[in-house]
């Protein structure tokens, strides 16, 4: 069983918004906060591009709040998005880290301890609930909208999702 609350890192939403499913996240979690350090990378550093005008949505700014001042590990190790959102994570629990870059999840799960999923993690999750038709045809359109999947990643999501 899947947790129904989470903190979600810049890729995700960016990953999400090019396939036009942002909409999956409030049909598969309770409660999710997006760290405010995540919502500038998006709506300001992305302005433009895809995401940025869909996050800046008001619905959308309800769910963002401060991330408490990150480790210095944090700093030092990630980028200012993925630091937030693990220092967030650890005060919100129990909830779901949300993180596409590997080093991030790395971090994430073995240094602090937090369950991680990635956006392909996110999509089986939804096929199973039924909010998906098609996995191995909503990745494909995500990598051919320019979002990076490797083949190994597609792989593994499609065998999680046989797996049920």
């Amino acid at each position: 069983m899947m947790l129904e609350r989470a903190v979600i890192n810049t890729g995700p939403l960016v990953a999400l918004s090019l396939i036009g499913k942002l909409d999956l996240l409030p049909a598969i979690f309770r409660e999710f906060w997006v760290p405010d350090a995540v919502y500038r990378e998006v709506t300001v550093a992305g302005l433009g591009r895809s995401g940025a005008d869909t996050l800046a949505d008001m619905r959308w700014t309800e769910r963002v709040c401060p991330a408490p001042e990150s480790d210095p590990l944090l700093i030092a190790e990630l980028d200012p998005g993925e630091a937030a959102v693990i220092s967030l994570a650890r005060i919100r629990q129990p909830c779901l880290t949300i993180i596409d870059e590997k080093r991030g999840r790395r971090i994430a799960r073995y240094v602090y301890g937090l369950p991680v999923k990635g956006t392909a993690g996110l999509l089986v999750e939804a096929k199973h609930r039924g909010l998906l038709d098609n996995l191995h045809t909503t990745l494909l359109d995500l990598r051919m909208a320019g979002y990076y999947l490797s083949d190994a990643v597609i792989a593994a999501a499609c065998k999680a999702d046989e797996m049920g």
